[in-house]
């Protein structure tokens, strides 16, 4: 292994995760294969992957795409949007964001007399709500303590490494109850809304409710043990979200664009590549692979069950559902 081949890009803070994904690389990943098989139940295959959660995998591993990167960093993203959407509709989708901090010393929500929402920049589920009643100090140590940590390496995410180190503090969206709005999160292939979930109450007793395009809803997705959603919710800016989502995903096989609706309004929350790090279970073995097939272009103007009644009476198929154990 060329150790200057290691370091030759980036700034010093990612010189580690470079020479340890080479170190991993060059082993075949053994302790990811480990982690891989205890999460999701069956062996990761990086030479032949057919599962979605393989597809993310082998996305993570060798997908150099220098968009992941820039759709993956909350500050650049906005840009993103508004050649892709044009600045009218992007700056109607963007939350407006008060702050961005290099340091987390210099937030000042001390003369701020509103609740505001922190996100890292640079990675993924580091988020918090703040209340005017917070302890500035704590809060300003948490930021610290997010900036101080290199994201994505323990799970290969590497679009997360070269994003530049920010925390961000934005307005707080409440919806017509006073609550945090429902999350609303397509997911896309080629450029095609294939599958929503719907997530109330994230931050609380969370619940979820998966379906297709057409508000079908989707069998034995990933429920990860949280409750369902009652009943399967119709918005009046379900198709507005989903155009949205579609131009929004078409440079990419795959990925998730995460939207919030209160009333007539949408806002802008993300964009994902490495959904649940290529590591959130299936209820089913079998939903896995439909989705896994809808990485392929070909399959783009099938619904999912189309596709899953497809791999279901397919007599001459080459997926060995029933070898997994699931």
């Amino acid at each position: 292994m060329n150790i200057r081949e290691v370091f030759r890009k980036g700034d010093p803070q990612n010189l580690k995760d470079r020479l340890l994904f080479s170190l991993e690389k060059a082993r075949n990943f053994p302790k990811i294969h480990r982690i891989f098989k205890r999460m999701v139940g069956y062996p990761l295959d990086l030479k032949n992957p057919i599962t979605h959660n393989q597809r993310i995998f082998f996305k993570k591993i060798y997908d150099r795409n220098p968009l992941l990167v820039i759709t993956s960093d909350k500050v650049k993203v906005r840009n993103y949007i508004k050649e892709k959407l044009g600045k009218e509709l992007a700056e109607e989708l963007l939350i407006p964001t008060y702050y961005v901090s290099k340091t987390g010393d210099d937030i000042p929500m001390e003369s701020w007399n509103h609740d505001f929402f922190m996100k890292a920049n640079h990675a993924s589920g580091f988020n918090k709500y703040v209340s005017t009643t917070d302890d500035p100090k704590e809060i300003k140590d948490l930021a610290k303590s997010w900036l101080a940590q290199s994201y994505g390496q323990h799970y290969l995410e590497w679009a997360y490494r070269d994003i530049p180190r920010r925390v961000i503090c934005e307005q707080v969206l409440v919806d017509e109850r006073g609550k945090i709005p429902m999350d609303i999160k397509f997911y896309c292939f080629h450029g095609k809304v294939k599958m929503v979930m719907f997530v109330e109450d994230r931050f609380e007793d969370q619940c979820r409710l998966y379906t297709d395009e057409n508000l079908k809803e989707i069998p034995d997705p990933q429920t990860l043990g949280y409750e369902k959603l009652k009943e399967i919710p119709h918005l009046e800016t379900f198709d507005k979200m989903k155009s949205i989502s579609e131009k929004l995903s078409q440079d990419f096989a795959y990925c998730r664009v995460d939207l919030y609706s209160i009333g007539q309004k949408i806002y802008f929350g993300e964009i994902t590549h490495y959904t649940g790090a290529g590591l959130e279970k299936f209820d089913k073995y079998k939903t896995d692979l439909t989705f896994g097939e809808f990485w392929k272009p070909e399959n783009k103007e099938l619904n999912f069950f189309e596709l899953y009644e497809k791999i279901k009476i397919s007599p001459n198929s080459s997926f060995n559902i029933h070898n997994t154990g699931i």
